[in-house]
């Protein structure tokens, strides 16, 4: 157990190293006292009570740590605080924030760092952070450097300022002790007053818990009020908190200092023996052991009992009762939608351009596809049997558009929806100017790859075709593959079960594209399915562009419109079919993107 001495000693050289001096960007903010009293929280169906009668007071300048065993009421009470994840739960109890009920708007004055940690793997930690600031800060350019610069000398992330963040069996990044300071940092960039953490050290070693909670103690140094949930920590950084709750079956056991915890359990007769580590000792006394719950839940009883009829709590009705409402602090904005769609577009475009599964994966791809089929087709003859073999090669130009890029999009977005779900939640931004930021941050790559096909193509085979509508049929066949692979993404909740509903969708359409059968002979009933096909329109259009002026580029060819018509009749397309095919591919584009968007819209309602 580390002594009194030697923690004060700790402490003061932790936070003269966290908080940097001089000038600060983050500057002054208004101090915030947050009681709770009375809460009371229970299931809707099973009736279970998860809190009962559970009151505390969260100080300025106190970093305060919710404890307690598995079951305990810990998150419920700290999602109670924060008016979140209370759905499905009946609530009772006052909150306050300087003497003001705020119910939900407290996510307006506070920060919360969950316990996961969330990022966009591709971009470099001062990337994120200026991404971050723009979402946040509805100040000028230079404010927002001069914050992050400020937050990250606070957090010590100044080192790693330009190291990639990481993504998970693809690239290493950071170190888990840093993404855990990231994640603070973000919320600091807000200037918040109040400051809510989930299990801030899990997962890390006892060197990067300790630099995590120093990190914490220095910003409750500045004035804010620091509430967060832990599990068993060290000995000696359980001696770094300000404050402790413990918490026993959704009651409080406990309230006050590190040190009078230890001396309360010591009158309750439960004395932490010198060789344990006093918080595991006293989770220990509070947990329900299996087997002995009858037992437990009588020394449980005790202990409470013990509490209520204690100093300790006295002390907290008292701060209770002595509410002045001085006022909370300024709430905090989100930027406007125009600042929104350009921070995200910047943000989503770096992710897609250096997605090594995505970007060279791409491009090599179609540069070797091109190579394939042209030397397949090598300036093919127009004989009735070139004729076919070109028709084939459009037909696979078609299907490796829309294949590649929908499956590509499919396997892509999913990954990122609980990023989104915390962002969108957290107030950061609309989710129709997320949705509008990635599919355009999407347009470059997924029509640029389809590009370098046709072009190579084009030279080799030497097509007959006017090269800016093909060009123009081109990218709307790739929008139009983006629209369907947005759509299903937003659809489904993983990218296997996105690619497994995918697959009968995208063969359906392929088997009305055209080329596999005149699509006038198929039966009446499934007949109009070709009209919903971004293959028939695609298919349509480079044909038709492809065979209509085929004297204009080669007079030997000895060509004429009954031998253009001649080549269409055998698919149905009519020679004047372009425009059509144009507007419908916009209509397939809009109508698969709308869809996407309802889809991400009721999935988020549903993550709340």
């Amino acid at each position: 157990m580390t002594t009194e001495v030697g923690y004060e000693k700790i402490s003061e050289d932790v936070e003269c190293t966290a908080i940097s001096p001089g000038y600060s960007t983050l500057g002054d903010i208004v101090p915030v006292s947050l009681h709770w009293k009375d809460i009371s929280v229970s299931t809707v169906k099973e009736q279970r009570e998860l809190l009962r009668d559970v009151s505390g007071v969260a100080r300025p300048g106190e970093l305060l740590a919710l404890m307690g065993a598995s079951g305990a009421g810990k998150t419920t009470l700290l999602n109670m605080l924060m008016c979140r994840n209370l759905k499905g739960l009946i609530t009772e109890g006052t909150i306050t924030v300087n003497g003001n009920e705020m119910g939900d708007k407290i996510s307006t004055i506070s920060g919360f760092a969950q316990q996961e940690e969330l990022f966009v793997g591709t971009l470099t930690v001062k990337e994120y952070l200026m991404i971050q600031a723009k979402l946040r800060i509805n100040e000028s350019k230079k404010i927002r450097e001069e914050r992050v610069t400020d937050v990250l000398h606070q957090l010590k992330l100044w080192k790693c300022r330009d190291s990639r963040i990481g993504v998970i069996g693809e690239k290493k990044g950071i170190s888990g002790g840093e993404a855990r300071r990231l994640t603070f940092a973000c919320e600091m960039l807000s200037n918040p007053s109040l400051l809510f953490a989930d299990e801030p050290t899990t997962g890390l070693d006892s060197f990067m818990a300790e630099s995590v909670i120093q990190i914490l103690r220095g910003i409750a140094k500045t004035g804010r009020t620091i509430i967060c949930t832990i599990h068993q920590p060290s000995s000696q950084l359980y001696q770094m908190f300000h404050r402790v709750i413990y918490l026993a079956n959704g009651r409080t056991a406990f309230q006050g200092t590190p040190q009078e915890s230890i001396s309360f359990f010591e009158q309750c007769g439960h004395r932490v023996p010198d060789e344990y580590n006093p918080s595991e000792w006293i989770i220990y006394k509070l947990a329900v052991q299996p087997g002995q719950e009858s037992q437990s839940n009588e020394r449980i009883r005790k202990i409470v009992e013990c509490y209520e009829e204690s100093d300790h709590r006295q002390k907290v009705m008292e701060e209770l009762e002595d509410i002045s409402e001085i006022g909370a602090p300024p709430a905090m904005h989100k930027a406007n939608v125009f600042v929104q769609i350009q921070a995200l577009i910047m943000r989503c475009g770096l992710d897609v351009w250096r997605a090594p599964q995505l970007t060279m994966a791409k491009i090599i791809q179609k540069i070797l596809f091109g190579l394939f089929l042209g030397l397949l087709y090598l300036r093919m003859e127009y004989t009735p049997r070139g004729i076919h073999n070109i028709n084939g090669a459009l037909f696979f130009i078609v299907g490796e558009y829309i294949y590649s890029t929908a499956y590509a999009i499919m396997m892509f977005l999913n990954n990122e929806f609980a990023l989104v779900a915390r962002e969108y939640h957290d107030g950061l931004y609309n989710l129709w100017t997320y949705y509008i930021a990635r599919c355009v941050s999407l347009m470059p790559l997924f029509s640029t790859d389809g590009l370098i096909l046709l072009f190579i193509v084009y030279w080799m085979i030497g097509l007959n075709t006017s090269i800016l509508l093909a060009t123009l049929i081109s990218l709307l066949a790739s929008q139009s593959a983006s629209a369907l692979g947005v759509a299903m993404s937003c659809i489904f909740p993983t990218a296997q079960m996105t690619s497994v509903m995918a697959s009968p969708l995208l063969v359906l359409f392929r088997l009305f594209g055209g080329f596999y059968g005149n699509t006038e002979t198929f039966p009446a009933g499934v007949r109009w399915l070709q009209w919903i096909s971004m293959y028939r329109y695609a298919f349509e259009g480079l044909v038709v562009n492809q065979w209509s002026k085929v004297d204009q580029f080669h007079p030997e060819a000895d060509w004429s419109d009954e031998k253009r018509d001649a080549v269409l009749r055998n698919f149905s397309f009519p020679h004047w079919a372009i425009p059509i095919d144009i507007v419908g591919l916009i209509v397939i584009s809009l109508g698969f993107y709308a869809i996407g968007f309802i889809a991400l819209l009721v999935r988020m309602k549903k993550a709340r």
